[in-house]
């Protein structure tokens, strides 16, 4: 079976890493490397023939546009942008649409299926674009920053999350995951997934708390406390979790 080999150009590690977990998902995508400066990138491109890159519009030194004009052969490209920009098909056959950072699963998925209908018919036949199939269905995810990596968390498997000075720490079903990044940076992700703040330091998965007291709540094993401005939400929370069974 043939595959898609696959190059990111983005000088972002944390944008870089979500890509190369998304390419990971598919039988038909290769990751063949990541750079984050042009000119080792350029180095690469000299020597190796890929499919598609996945570049940054605006890279130190050079901006995208300007470093596709440097390539002796030219792939097909999906640039990469922090900003909201719309993508209209132009006269440029190679360029297969720009992608928002941090990128969405269903966007990429959406430009993936655009290079698939744009590479000739006997290429697409002898490649398999099946998604992997994990070995269980753990349900929606989403992937945050660890150190120098990026880690898939299952929201339907986190208990609680504690803010712990400038990092915070997920507990789930399955463990413990250290995430380097504060509790408020990355609230955000967990909104309108059945989580809410408890404490200033807490946020818990609603539909997991075995227990409420006057001043705590249980989830299975743990003893949580709950501040003054939140109990009266908890409960409310808990009694319309109640009310829907």
């Amino acid at each position: 079976m043939s595959r898609i080999k696959c190059l990111i150009i983005d000088d972002e590690p944390h944008a870089a890493g979500i890509l190369e977990s998304y390419i990971g998902e598919l039988d038909a995508l290769e990751h063949v490397g990541t750079f984050y400066e042009a000119i080792d990138a350029l180095m690469y491109l000299q020597r190796n023939k890929i499919d598609l890159l996945f570049l940054d519009v605006m890279l130190p030194k050079v901006t995208g546009d300007a470093f596709l004009k440097m390539l002796p052969c030219r792939p097909r490209v999906i640039y990469l942008s922090t900003r909201k920009k719309k993508w209209k098909p132009g006269d440029d056959g190679h360029i297969m649409g720009c992608l928002r950072k941090p990128v969405a699963f269903n966007d990429f998925m959406t430009v993936i299926d655009r290079y698939f209908a744009a590479i000739p018919p006997a290429m697409r036949r002898s490649i398999q674009r099946r998604r992997k199939r994990p070995v269980a269905d753990r349900g929606p995810f989403i992937y945050l920053f660890s150190d120098k990596s990026i880690v898939k968390v299952f929201t339907q498997e986190v208990l609680y999350i504690e803010g712990v000075k400038h990092y915070s720490k997920i507990t789930t079903t399955e463990g413990e995951i250290i995430i380097h990044q504060g509790l408020a940076a990355i609230e955000g992700q967990f909104a309108g997934k059945g989580f809410m703040r408890i404490h200033r330091a807490l946020i818990v998965s609603v539909c997991k708390v075995t227990g409420v007291g006057e001043s705590t709540i249980q989830i299975g094993t743990h003893i949580l406390p709950v501040s003054r401005p939140y109990r009266g939400k908890i409960r409310q929370e808990i009694h319309t979790g109640l009310r829907s069974v």
